[in-house]
């Protein structure tokens, strides 16, 4: 008791001593204590005040590990890690701070973890060493926009990945030349945006492989869309990583380890980060319009070999440009009553939605009573294709599932909230994700649409046009579709995704239902959520990931539209753990051993003969709807 005293007592006694140094944005950022908690005046606590004040009085010779190790019962792991511009007085300063705070606020917790402007401190009962931890984390936006939202996310996204792949020229010596700087665990980068430069900071904890460190630094990368989407500046914090970028300088330049030749461009050759790397919105159809010779060379005249496959609106090809670039060709049906004009005021609008998570529109040709829409391609097929396959499914890891529902999350957050117009998709299911060479999801079809002329963020179609399995039920019973209409769609393939199970349609007249959202749903009430998960995936996933996953989806698929998350709480949600989700009510079409026709004969007849046709049509064409903001 007196030795624990007398240790703390000593870091107090380094926190007023250091009170007098003025240090640049010493500020304190957040804290985590876990629950799992020791007793007053136990051996690990007293180990936890001699480690605190071990890394405290050792943060001036840059000694960053520390572990006591006793009975496993009593052994404690400690880390910190100092901002790499910082100065070893601001660095010193800082973690007398931290260690001062954690044995005030955390004095009985066994795990903790402390974020400063400046440093981090973190401590466990178990060695986290080596090991790449993204629980809990910590995420905070600036409130203002930028002026260009459509070219500032890529050109974001470009630069922090490409920081991060600083760390694997780091561990293989690649000989590529990097535009940046890059000191042991710390990376820094610049890119022009328009008249302003965007700066950009990476860092990893020391204990971690370069390998490592890039796998937790495209982690957090992904986050940060979900919630400081268009915003001037953000950062996400991990135990394992961090990042940060703004649109001013707030990193002191360093020296580099690297030889200055390998940090600037070569010469005559441009920077790889430009402000055009999204190109501008097309006001005008001329640029995207091909001949229809060149459609036909490019599929070699729509050969079988290039066929790819079929569906609603018509048959897709794959083809090659004369320029060597490979491309999606859809053939949209001969039969469609769409006018020319309309065709073309849709393409002037698809050609305005340009983002990472959607399929990007190449261009369009009307010629020979034929419509053809062109699309880049995308190699790795669609979803569902490794989703449901029982080998294939067995290449998705826990990881890339959840990398893809983020992704998934940020194209349908463009879709409604961030693009110029608002886009409800009307048929989101995993055959409309397509996944590129790096397993990044692509939200397609979202410009087969209809013009609706309505103000509201509402509509109404005598015309059901979407997957039964994945429409909401108001959409389904009476052609009401919203922005919560695509939130159900993603609710059930989220929980797809997780389940690794294809959620069957309970729409097939006199049939029971017993579908995946009854089977999800029965699980979460009996509290073994985890059973539902797909047994591909075996240990190598997060618990707490996955439950929040699996909440998520629970609350996106309620019956009432208006219980539903908006993408933007989805999206706050997944990337913080701080947030306590709502509890979820039961999914809509849980029939109770009812079949579909008793549902339908509680309807009005008024109802029922506007929607009856179109409740079994089957339709499974993509019909998104674009709604003027």
């Amino acid at each position: 008791m007196a030795y624990s005293k007398i240790l703390f007592l000593s870091i107090l006694i380094r926190f007023f001593c250091f009170a007098t140094i003025k240090a640049q944005d010493s500020t304190f950022l957040y804290s985590n204590c876990s629950t799992n908690r020791t007793t007053a005046n136990s051996t690990f606590q007293t180990n936890l005040m001699t480690l605190l004040s071990s890394l405290s009085s050792k943060a001036t010779g840059n000694t960053e590990f520390y572990n006591i190790t006793g009975n496993p019962s009593d052994s404690v792991y400690g880390l910190f890690m100092c901002r790499g511009d910082v100065t070893f007085q601001i660095c010193d300063e800082c973690i007398v701070n931290a260690t001062q705070k954690l044995s005030l606020d955390c004095p009985l917790s066994k795990q903790a973890v402390i974020y400063y402007e400046n440093c981090m401190v973190r401590y466990s009962n178990e060695s986290f060493f080596s090991t790449v931890d993204t629980n809990p984390s910590f995420v905070m936006c600036k409130s203002a926009n930028v002026s260009n939202t459509t070219s500032f996310e890529p050109l974001l996204s470009s630069t922090m990945h490409q920081t991060a792949d600083m760390y694997k020229k780091q561990a293989t010596k690649d000989a590529r030349r990097l535009i940046g700087t890059i000191n042991k665990n710390f990376a820094t980068r610049e890119a022009r945006f328009k008249n302003q430069t965007l700066y950009c900071l990476e860092q990893c904890t020391p204990d971690l492989s370069p390998n490592n460190c890039r796998t937790c630094l495209h982690r957090a990368i992904e986050y940060l869309p979900m919630v400081c989407d268009g915003k001037e500046g953000g950062r996400v914090v991990f135990p394992s990583c961090n990042i940060r970028y703004e649109l001013y300088p707030f990193y002191r330049s360093i020296n580099t380890t690297s030889s200055p030749n390998e940090l600037v461009p070569p010469p005559g050759n441009p920077s790889p980060l430009l402000d055009n790397a999204v190109g501008e919105e097309s006001a005008t159809l001329e640029p995207l319009q091909f001949d229809w010779v060149v459609i036909e060379a490019a599929t070699n005249n729509f050969s079988t070999d290039n066929y790819i496959g079929k569906g609603g609106f018509g048959e897709v090809y794959k083809g090659i440009l004369v320029d060597g670039r490979e491309v999606a060709i859809k053939r949209l049906s001969k039969s469609s009553n769409q006018g020319v004009e309309e065709y073309k005021n849709e393409v002037l609008l698809i050609a305005k939605l340009q983002h990472r998570n959607l399929v990007a529109f190449i261009g369009f040709c009307l010629e020979e009573q034929e419509k053809i829409l062109i699309y880049e391609f995308v190699p790795n097929k669609s979803l569902d294709f490794f989703l449901f396959d029982s080998q294939k499914q067995k290449l998705l890891t826990w990881g890339e599932r959840f990398n893809i529902i983020g992704g998934i999350v940020r194209g349908i957050l463009y879709l409604h909230d961030h693009s110029r117009l608002k886009v409800i998709h009307r048929d989101l299911k995993p055959s409309n994700i397509l996944l590129d060479e790096n397993m990044i999801p692509k939200i397609s079809d979202f410009g087969l649409a209809r013009i609706v002329e309505i103000s509201q963020d509402e509509g109404n179609t005598n015309r059901i046009a979407g997957t039964y399995g994945y429409m909401s039920p108001e959409y389904a019973m009476l052609g009401q579709f919203s922005e919560k209409s695509d939130i159900y769609s993603f609710g059930v393939m989220l929980l797809e995704i997780i389940a690794g199970k294809k959620n069957k349609s309970p729409f097939t007249p006199h049939h029971v239902a017993y579908d995946l959202l009854n089977h999800v749903w029965r699980q979460w009430m009996d509290q073994t959520p985890l059973s539902i998960l797909d047994p591909n995936i075996k240990k190598d996933y997060s618990t707490n990931e996955v439950i929040k996953c699996i909440q998520i989806g629970l609350l996106c698929v309620q019956n009432d539209p208006n219980a539903r998350p908006s993408i933007v709480t989805v999206a706050s949600y997944l990337s913080s753990y701080a947030i306590e989700l709502p509890t979820p009510k039961e999914p809509a079409f849980l029939l109770h051993g009812r079949t579909y026709s008793d549902v339908l004969a509680q309807e009005s007849s008024s109802t029922q003969s506007a929607n009856s046709s179109a409740l079994f049509s089957y339709n499974q064409m993509s019909a998104s709807t674009f709604i003027p903001r």
